[in-house]
């Protein structure tokens, strides 16, 4: 499972807390089912909350190695951090 976003969000919000800035955390749109094609496997996408439980079954009854892409919000992570470093057991 790819979890999309188009940046590499967690990595992001570590360097903006420890540095005060990003770098080289931005890399735009990635189709994974046509990487995944690209390198014989099979493709599949998350589009909607309602189609997790049945495109992982569709995943787990293909032959060979599957690539399942959903797209993620990060937007609140930083939440989460500050939570983490109040001492907040999650």
């Amino acid at each position: 499972m790819v979890w999309i976003d188009g940046t590499y969000d967690m990595v992001a919000v570590q360097e903006e807390a420890k540095y005060g800035g990003t770098s080289g955390v931005q890399f735009g749109p990635v189709d994974v089912v046509k990487y995944a094609e690209a390198f014989g496997a099979r493709g599949l996408m998350i589009r909607a909350p309602e189609e997790v439980a049945p495109v992982l079954r569709r995943g787990l009854n293909i032959p060979g190695p599957v690539i399942v892409g959903v797209h993620v919000d990060y937007r609140d992570n930083h939440k989460l951090f500050e939570m983490a470093g109040a001492g907040h057991a999650y």
